[in-house]
């Protein structure tokens, strides 16, 4: 009887450990990766990937130069970045692909007015003192 409740306890254990463990890591995609890196940015988590019709201008990709006209619809995938602002807000970049093809990209500044940037300015933001070097 002794053995039996330990094995339902343990059993018990193992189910909650399961439960309570946190999920497996959002996939980075390593082109991705190395997009971001060219520019000089770095990758610390995915943040969200969606699929978005372009009938309606995309503001963000407009600001920064990219055509999305010629698709119909792309996936955009936004991630946070390692390099923070100099008040310690956080950076994010969003990658724009169709059919598995990057497209372009752009970064946003949380809190901060326009808030899109081009993910070429890395050296105009850290050079204005809007970034961490």
């Amino acid at each position: 009887m002794v053995k039996k409740i330990i094995v339902y306890l343990a059993l018990c254990s193992f189910v909650f450990l399961i439960g309570c463990s946190k999920g497996p890591p959002e996939q980075i995609y390593d082109n991705h990766f190395e997009y971001l890196e060219s520019f000089g940015w770095h990758i610390e988590d995915k943040i969200s990937e969606r699929t978005q019709e372009t009938k309606k201008p995309i503001l963000d990709a407009q600001i920064v130069g990219i055509d999305l006209k010629p698709y119909k619809e792309i996936e955009i995938t936004t991630y946070m970045l390692k390099e923070l602002q100099k008040t310690g807000k956080k950076i994010y970049a969003s990658i724009y692909e169709y059919n598995g093809h990057i497209i372009g990209g752009n970064g946003q500044l949380e809190e901060w007015l326009p808030g899109v940037f081009s993910l070429k300015d890395k050296e105009r933001l850290i050079n204005e003192g809007t970034i961490n070097k």
